[in-house]
């Protein structure tokens, strides 16, 4: 037997990648759908994703849930709160996306700088082709402090490392929905 983690199943995303639950995503998709509802800073998408995640933890029997079954879950409790407005508005995005700057590094190993570059590419590419909205960049100054120690002449390579992940992220194109691509580096 397999114990999922906390419970929850998997999400299995279309084009046959498998991820965790995250909550947080589905608030950020039902307070995009209240905005455009006209709700402003809308409080109750907690509320909702917290409603979602409770039937997956509890009544949701199988170890994955597609996108599809997953928005329908969204959309039910919207419309059974009488929120038919904003469901009218809401999509699910694939889920975000992560990085860590610092495995990079430690990845790169010796050839640490050109590699750590180079790996950088593969993975903005790479998920640029997984059509989430949202890219989470983490580590900066973790990544920064190793590769500082290496390097003879650290001054500008905060600079060079925004710049290389502006250059892919302005390339990436969008989401399957049309959506730019958000990118957040911390």
């Amino acid at each position: 037997m397999i114990a999922l983690l906390d419970g929850m199943p998997l999400v299995a995303l279309p084009d046959g990648r498998i991820t965790s639950f995250d909550k947080r995503w589905i608030i950020v998709s039902i307070r995009n759908a209240a905005e455009n509802a006209g709700y402003h800073r809308w409080w109750l998408a907690e509320h909702i994703a917290e409603s979602v995640s409770v039937y997956l933890h509890r009544d949701f029997e199988e170890n994955s849930v597609g996108i599809k079954k997953l928005q329908e879950a969204v959309l039910e409790v919207l419309q059974s709160l009488g929120f038919e407005d904003v469901a009218v508005h809401f999509r699910l995005p694939d889920p975000p996306v992560s990085i860590s700057l610092r495995e990079l590094v430690h990845e790169a190993g010796d050839n640490y700088e050109l590699a750590f570059f180079g790996l950088l590419g593969e993975r903005l590419s790479c998920l640029a082709g997984s059509h989430s909205e949202f890219i989470e960049i983490r580590d900066l100054s973790e990544c920064l402090r190793l590769l500082e120690g290496r390097r003879k002449k650290p001054q500008g390579l905060r600079e060079e490392i925004v710049t290389f992940i502006r250059k892919h992220g302005e390339h990436s194109g969008s989401s399957r929905h049309g959506a730019p691509l958000q990118i957040q580096l911390s």
